[in-house]
């Protein structure tokens, strides 16, 4: 049995519930454990949470989990702490966990480079079949160990902002309402793939040829970019032909960092999610570019209808899991067995927030009520179309700043009358979304070419 991590002992923040587990081809998940995400409440009201997801292997991963939650908590940010410094704190500890990871596997670097040097020393020699048997057996022991790692998100809720960083393809999506009621959802990270053209940018300025790397879909023995640990397509990666040919180590562990972001009362609820859930949800419904969308209409539609927040996270995995398995069966498609999959959400007040020192654990929604909100399209070229799910622009706090762009999509609203925005105010004129600039233009070609019809002044 394996032995529970410390970080499970943190005292946990109230408002985030979290599911985490392998999916099994079934669909019906055994047993729902936490070992791969933490979500803490600290002494001077901060908040830390985070997201790991294996790759190939969970040791590594919990040793990267548990080692990111100790550099960060054990010596934690303080209300003197300049942004810049909070933002510094984050990315030295991603270095601190890569260098630690490298320092723990030392002993079996090592003894690969020696096993190497006896193989080739072996390799003359007609007697010694057994021998080298053992040593290619111990050196793919020793590859499995290396190859061991995870991608990771880290959110920091400190001074009421909140901070993001991320290595690989984990996500942290921000969803909060608009200036007319309409909740959006933000990508806080950045993807690190071979779909990303500055991950791509910094690859061919190592000399690898990216259109191969395009059409392999993978760096060595892995799809992402970025990660921490996985040795073997970093200090080896001359070991992989698609990636030799680099002037330095391809895959980095060096993080992206968003924030501040002042939570206003604006933010509804925050998701890190596992790039195993949300690439489910693109292979059903095809369109990657709503897929963070769909997610969240999920979610919502997820907080209406449980009545203990702390089911919600399951039963999104649930609902996602079980439509994934129906479409692999439709299509005559086997899913990949036990991808790692986990969901945490950290409500901030689509629901009413729960007080992190109250006795009670659990929150009961009341006449909680969601509905979809169709928004008129406008045939006007003077305004902008916009998608209701948008990547998030680094130093900026203002996710919709131009006023007139129009959202061509249909959004989700939290009601106004459960969650009030604003004050009523009886006279606020609503913002018209019909353009009738083109009508007056014709109207004055018209007066001044003498052709303007006399019912019309």
């Amino acid at each position: 049995m394996i032995a529970r991590p410390w970080t499970d002992d943190l005292p946990k923040c109230r408002n985030t519930c979290v599911a985490s587990y392998f999916s099994p081809l079934d669909g019906n998940p055994s047993s729902n454990d936490d070992y791969f995400c933490f979500y803490c409440h600290t002494e001077d009201n901060s908040c830390l949470y985070g997201v790991f997801e294996p790759h190939n292997g969970l040791d590594a991963a919990r040793f990267i989990m548990q080692r990111m939650a100790a550099e960060i908590l054990f010596a934690p940010p303080s209300s003197s702490n300049t942004d810049e410094e909070i933002r510094e704190k984050l990315r030295n500890a991603f270095v601190s966990v890569e260098n630690a990871y490298i320092e723990n596997y030392d002993g079996m670097i090592a003894e690969r480079t020696s096993l190497q040097y006896r193989l080739q020393i072996l390799k003359g020699h007609t007697q010694s079949t057994q021998m080298s048997d053992n040593i290619l057996f111990r050196l793919k022991e020793i590859d499995q160990h290396l190859s061991g790692g995870a991608t990771v998100v880290i959110a920091l809720v400190h001074n009421n902002k909140l901070y993001v960083a991320n290595v690989g393809e984990t996500r942290a999506l921000l969803c909060r309402t608009d200036d007319n009621s309409v909740l959006r959802v933000v990508q806080l990270t950045v993807d690190h793939s071979l779909n990303n053209e500055d991950e791509l940018l910094r690859l061919s300025q190592l000399g690898l040829d990216v259109n191969k790397l395009r059409n392999a879909q993978y760096l060595g023995n892995q799809t992402g970019t970025r990660c921490l640990g996985n040795y073997l397509v970093k200090g080896l990666y001359k070991a992989f032909p698609t990636i030799s040919a680099a002037s330095s180590e391809p895959v980095v562990a060096a993080p992206e960092i968003h924030g501040p972001i002042a939570l206003d009362e604006s933010c509804r609820f925050l998701v890190l999610v596992s790039a195993g859930v949300y690439k489910r949800i693109q292979e059903v419904r095809g369109n990657s570019e709503q897929t963070n969308k769909q997610l969240s209409q999920i979610i919502v539609e997820n907080f209406r209808k449980q009545s203990e927040f702390k089911r919600v996270s399951q039963s999104v995995l649930e609902e996602i899991e079980e439509e994934f398995l129906s479409y692999c069966l439709k299509n005559s498609l086997t899913p990949k067995p036990n991808t790692h999959v986990t969901l945490l959400i950290r409500n901030f007040n689509f629901l009413p927030p729960i007080p992190q020192n109250d006795a009670i654990n659990t929150v009961q929604k009341q006449n909680a009520s969601v509905r979809f909100n169709p928004i008129v399209q406008s045939k006007s070229n003077t305004f902008l179309n916009e998608m209701d799910s948008e990547p998030y622009s680094p130093g900026s706090n203002d996710f919709d700043k131009n006023d007139s762009n129009i959202d061509t999509n249909r959004s989700i609203e939290s009601s106004s009358d459960i969650y009030p925005i604003r004050p009523y105010d009886k006279d606020r004129r609503i913002k018209g979304y019909v353009d009738f600039s083109c009508y007056y233009e014709n109207v004055e070609k018209a007066r001044k070419n003498g052709t303007l019809p006399s019912f019309i002044k």
